[in-house]
């Protein structure tokens, strides 16, 4: 595209969220045992209790020179265009 320049993007996605279950009452709940890695592995999203919802941040930010060929051009005023359509 002429009079335009490429911007690349990495993306940091990050949401919290509850989990609420019963335990028996001598259950270890050791953060990084197996059990528990399985249940966060397992556990349905749809059930978990959003606690602060998703947030999106830039971790990195490349301009110019790349192998990718952007398939949306973003306006001065926020808009993103497809360039497909």
């Amino acid at each position: 595209m002429e009079n335009k320049k490429k911007l690349s993007l990495i993306v940091k996605s990050q949401e919290y969220f509850g989990i609420s279950l019963w335990v028996s009452e001598d259950f270890d709940e050791e953060h990084d045992s197996d059990v528990m890695k399985k249940l966060l592995k397992d556990f349905p999203k749809s059930k978990r209790r959003v606690i602060f919802p998703q947030r999106d941040e830039v971790e990195m930010m490349n301009e110019g020179e790349m192998k990718n060929e952007p398939e949306f051009y973003l306006t001065s005023d926020g808009v993103v265009k497809s360039l497909t359509v």
